[in-house]
């Protein structure tokens, strides 16, 4: 077996490594006073919603999704801007640039070029011209394209955050060990209202993810919810699969499997387990897919799950399985354990999680609840029980009795008995084992419901008049149904004390086994330890934790760790909200005097006749730059 460097967890690093946040490429080339490139002219008259440029111009000009264009014509000189939406061959007519956000002079924002101005003034007779308003684009000509001076961009955030020991955007610290301390910062008396304090490496703190506590045998969880899994033997997994609940919004999907967006068990149950983490986080060091939310159980990577976003284009944006739930599998929890948490919704108290095995999967540290449930809906099948007399052949023949409504079948007889019957309307809410009485006859005939199709509502099991109702069901979340390594996944969007809503057949095999009636298992994401384990709300001052954001100190009050080295474990998302525009002014200077420096073969950024020359600017900025971060490094004062 290749032996492979597996560190268990991920390293400090900011939550979305890929985006620019500090500045951007075109406040870069405002400052190097860069202008726009140039108009080109439509390939074709302009339609709707999009218009039209040569292919030359499109690989030139480097025309990209996101950006904003101004179209303008001898018809209408004041032209519109929009975004480019989506970029489409054009058949004869070109590249086709499709649009969004459109907008003209003392118009409102609309959906259609049409709404904003006649398309019989934007045409080729016109003298249309389209112009990106960016400055550095990824033209194929371009000296200098937007993509290299984004990259200098992630440098110089990477930079800056390492000279001032702080970030300007979210940070994810997973596993940051402390050592537990008794000392309180506070001397009076009357302010120590905690046993002992915990100081994180990083102030600023967004939001804690996790607090681990050694309890002498074992990191017990005070923060969050959590789940425990060990893989038993990784050689028996083929065709197994993990579902995750946030509690809202769909079902994550972890199939095992090769390809990036499932996890390989090849090697043994320690690597299965580390891999399974990494598909969890989307870990890019092992080239992890990301895996999204569904509600359709034949489409697991599609979405159901998003939230507000007004950067994107769309509004919102879409939420993944890393953005809901971390994953950790290292020495801490034992070889081919797993710890998975989740902070949303209520503390990760409403998170659940299920397998299609039993066996060679098993779960631990959850709350567990256990139910009797069976399937409701329309009448697939039925059997004669008792064929009556006085009935003659008939249509549409109304029944009553049983769990639901609707029924009606036809009828054929002999002697006046039935003979046979077939489903003329199948109705609704009905139950495998339900008796129904045919309408019509002199002694009634009854029927016995044998099947009934697939539906997304699932009921508790009546028997011996006790009601098992889903009390103690999440709202929303997954139910296992079977045992062993023949385990059925079930997922639902609802619950009322006696009724399951939305049902989703996750495993394509669950809702066979709801006829007449089978036990169903959740697994729900349980607090270890602390008031999260009750019924109390969010941590408090009061209670057994709370936090000072800012100085990035957490008080332990109820419940703490051993007085043990790395006593404490914590994960947490650091970082200032606002960029402030010093910050802004620093990046730009740092990205700016490294491009001038890289552009020793290219005539962008030309130095002309300029009072200062290039050489000189490049020191001038990387001086300004330093004296803007000089106030906000970190600094150690001993009095």
């Amino acid at each position: 077996m290749p032996i492979v460097f597996s560190p268990g967890e991920a390293e400090t690093r900011p939550l979305y490594p890929d985006s620019v946040v500090y500045t951007t490429a075109q406040k870069v080339a405002d400052l190097l006073g860069i202008g726009m490139g140039e108009a080109v002219a439509v390939s074709a008259n302009t339609v709707a919603n999009a218009v039209f440029v040569t292919g030359a111009d499109y690989r030139d000009h480097g025309f990209s999704i996101g950006d904003t264009i101004l179209v303008y014509s001898d018809a209408f000189p004041l032209g519109f801007t929009a975004e480019i939406d989506t970029i489409v061959s054009g058949g004869g007519n070109g590249v086709k640039l499709n649009l969004i956000k459109i907008n003209s002079p003392g118009v409102a924002e609309g959906a259609s070029i049409a709404a904003h101005v006649d398309l019989t003034d934007m045409a080729v007779a016109d003298n249309t011209y389209v112009q990106n308003q960016a400055s550095f684009t990824n033209g194929k000509t371009r000296g200098l394209k937007r993509s290299v001076v984004e990259i200098r961009i992630k440098e110089v955030q990477d930079r800056i955050d390492n000279v001032t020991h702080n970030a300007w955007r979210p940070y994810l610290v997973v596993a940051e060990y402390i050592n537990f301390d008794t000392y309180k910062p506070y001397r009076r008396r009357y302010y120590t209202d905690y046993v002992g304090t915990t100081p994180l490496l990083f102030r600023n703190v967004q939001q804690i993810l996790r607090i681990e506590l050694w309890q002498g045998e074992n990191y017990r969880e005070l923060a969050g919810a959590e789940a425990r899994l060990e893989i038993a033997d990784h050689s028996a997994l083929a065709g197994d699969a993990i579902y995750l609940c946030p509690g809202g919004g769909g079902f994550a999907k972890l199939a095992v499997g090769t390809s990036t967006q499932q996890w390989d068990a090849a090697f043994n149950k320690v690597t299965t387990a580390q891999n399974l983490a990494d598909l969890i986080n989307n870990e890019d060091r092992t080239n992890r897919g990301t895996v999204s939310f569904t509600t359709d159980a034949t489409s697991p990577s599609g979405t159901t799950y998003t939230q507000p976003d007004g950067a994107s284009s769309t509004g919102v944006t879409n939420i993944n399985i890393h953005n809901e739930f971390l994953a950790t599998a290292n020495a801490d929890y034992g070889s081919g354990k797993l710890k998975v948490t989740s902070m949303q919704p209520a503390g990760g108290k409403e998170s659940t999680m299920a397998t299609t095995d039993l066996t060679n999967i098993t779960l631990t540290q959850t709350a567990t609840a256990a139910t009797t449930l069976r399937m409701m809906g329309p009448a697939a099948t039925l059997t004669i029980t008792t064929a009556g007399t006085g009935y003659s052949n008939g249509t549409g023949v109304a029944t009553t009795g049983g769990s639901g409504t609707g029924l009606t079948v036809n009828t054929t007889q002999i002697g006046g008995g039935l003979s046979s019957v077939a489903i003329n309307a199948a109705g609704t809410g009905y139950k495998v084992g339900d008796i129904v009485t045919v309408t019509g006859g002199g002694g009634d005939a009854t029927l016995t419901i044998a099947s009934v199709a697939a539906s997304t509502t699932v009921s508790a099991e009546d028997t011996d008049a006790e009601l098992h109702n889903f009390t103690d069901l999440v709202p929303y979340g997954v139910i296992m149904i079977g045992t062993g390594t023949s385990v059925e996944v079930m997922g639902y969007t609802g619950k009322t004390a006696d009724t399951l809503t939305g049902c989703v057949d996750l495993t394509s095999g669950a809702f066979a086994l709801l006829q007449p009636a089978v036990t169903g298992t959740q697994h729900i994401l349980n607090p270890d330890l602390g008031f999260l384990s009750g019924t109390s709300g969010d941590q408090a001052r009061l209670k057994d934790w709370w936090l000072d954001h800012e100085m990035g100190i957490i008080y332990f009050n109820n419940s703490y760790p051993f007085f043990e080295w790395n006593a404490v474990k914590v994960s947490y998302i650091y970082g200032e909200r606002y960029v402030e525009k010093a910050i802004e002014e620093a990046a730009n200077k740092l990205v700016a005097a490294d491009l001038l420096m890289s552009d020793d073969r290219s005539v962008l950024i030309p130095e002309g006749t300029q009072n200062v020359d290039l050489a000189s600017k490049i020191q001038l900025w990387r001086k300004e730059a330093d004296e803007i971060l000089r106030r906000y490094k970190e600094v150690v004062v001993f009095d």
